[in-house]
């Protein structure tokens, strides 16, 4: 049974839910934001708090949150705002909150529908743990009754019919390395994409996994850690407690995740082999529709030719001048001799395009054999978009529309409904791809 309380400053859900067999309702509505405080000290297991934004009391909502997590670090936060604040409904995502509803739209059987729901999962989250155990049984040899065993082996059956289509749905995911030398704008081309397919309805995991010089937590304006890592860090205990990779996901906003301090998992102290990351993608594409890898510039590193290996495609960067048209040659060389990459793998994207750049036509010459995507024209506005952290407009005004063009020929290399449904769109907007 779940446990609740209400701090919405009026009590008419708080009595609407006492009306449910499905809840325990621990007190009446809190009226002022202190009230929360002195409930929690008093109840330590509480399940939901429902919070209003307009909820009377000194502290702003970001703060009042992490002083409630602070005293309760499990309780599930339902918030309710008064109208749509999208980088506000951001940053309360990449704190934990479970669910927003908005004040001008949302029911209260809605609410009450979704904790019932929440209960329902539970069980038959309880019911697939009860069948991995019967397994289990089953692989050590133990003895059970026959009646049970032979109901155990039906079961096994269907789960393995369920795993065909469990490996079906999987192969329709897809993994994006985005690869290139140092400088190239890896980052913002990773972040532009993972933009796309958001406002695309697709949910998206990105992984920095430039072990080096990783940036994109910045560029983001999150916390490379979560507070999980930091709590293992400050207390110097990731060897004894082993890193789960899923502790490392942070929320960006409800479509796409970010996993940031992958080099916790390379140091020497806990390292794990280059030949499980297979496994540790295979794991994480379950929950996401696109997973885009920003790759480390060093060649020599193992990991990254298993990454590269194992993505779907390749997005490789390459600037139009003649120094680095021949350092991105030899990585070709690199991948293609000694990695063993399929060249139809390889997708060439010229980044920086400038007045002096050498000619496309030029470029499309020197890699014959490749795919050429299209070429992005320098913009002086990218470090604007760094320093403020990819949080103002210009996303909008002038990222979005130079990436559009370009991010369509990137989804069309791995979903062919999605690029019919694009085409339709951005074919109402005849934007030429090198203006501002």
């Amino acid at each position: 049974m779940k446990k609740i309380i209400t701090a919405l400053g009026n009590p008419l859900l708080n009595n609407k839910l006492l009306e449910e067999n499905n809840f325990e309702i621990l007190s009446k509505d809190i009226q002022y934001q202190d009230g929360i405080f002195e409930i929690l000290r008093k109840k330590e297991e509480i399940d939901y708090l429902i919070l209003s934004e307009l909820l009377p009391g000194e502290n702003e909502l970001i703060y009042l949150i992490n002083k409630i997590k602070n005293v309760n670090k499990k309780i599930n936060i339902i918030i309710i705002l008064e109208n749509k604040k999208e980088e506000l409904e951001n940053i309360l995502y990449s704190k934990g909150i479970k669910k927003i509803y908005y004040n001008n739209e949302v029911e209260i059987n809605e609410i009450i529908n979704y904790l019932k729901n929440e209960k329902e999962n539970e069980n038959e989250k309880l019911k697939i743990e009860i069948e991995n155990l019967k397994k289990i049984l089953i692989k050590n040899n133990i003895i059970l009754e026959k009646n049970n065993y032979e109901n155990i082996l039906n079961q096994e059956k269907k789960e393995k019919n369920n795993i065909k289509l469990v490996k079906k749905e999987l192969n329709k995911k897809q993994i994006i390395s985005v690869a290139g030398i140092s400088g190239v704008g890896k980052s913002i081309i990773t972040i532009n994409l993972a933009n796309i397919l958001k406002n695309n309805n697709k949910k998206v995991l990105i992984i920095d996994f430039d072990i080096l010089n990783n940036s994109l937590h910045t560029i983001l304006g999150v916390n490379k850690y979560s507070q999980k890592i930091k709590n293992k860090l400050e207390n110097n205990n990731l060897i004894n407690n082993k890193i789960d990779i899923k502790d490392l996901i942070i929320k960006i906003n409800r479509k796409v995740d970010l996993i940031s301090g992958i080099n916790l998992i390379f140091e020497n102290e806990y390292k794990i082999s280059c030949e499980k990351i297979k496994l540790i993608l295979e794991e994480l594409k379950i929950n996401y529709d696109y997973i885009i890898i920003d790759t480390s510039s060093e060649c020599f590193f193992d990991y990254t030719k298993n990454i590269l290996n194992y993505s779907n495609k390749i997005i490789f960067l390459i600037e139009s001048n003649l120094l680095e048209i021949n350092k991105s040659k030899k990585y070709l060389e690199l991948y293609e001799n000694n990695w063993d990459i399929k060249k139809e793998k390889i997708n060439i994207l010229i980044n920086k395009y400038n007045k002096n750049s050498i000619d496309e036509k030029i470029i499309k010459n020197i890699f014959q054999g490749y795919k050429i995507l299209g070429k992005i024209k320098l913009n002086k506005k990218y470090n604007i978009l760094i320093n403020k952290n990819y949080k103002t407009p210009i996303t909008k005004k002038c990222i979005n529309k130079e990436y559009k063009k370009i991010s369509n020929k990137i989804i069309k290399l791995n979903n062919n409904n999605l690029n019919l449904f694009l085409e339709n769109v951005y074919n109402k907007f005849k934007y030429d791809l090198c203006k501002k």
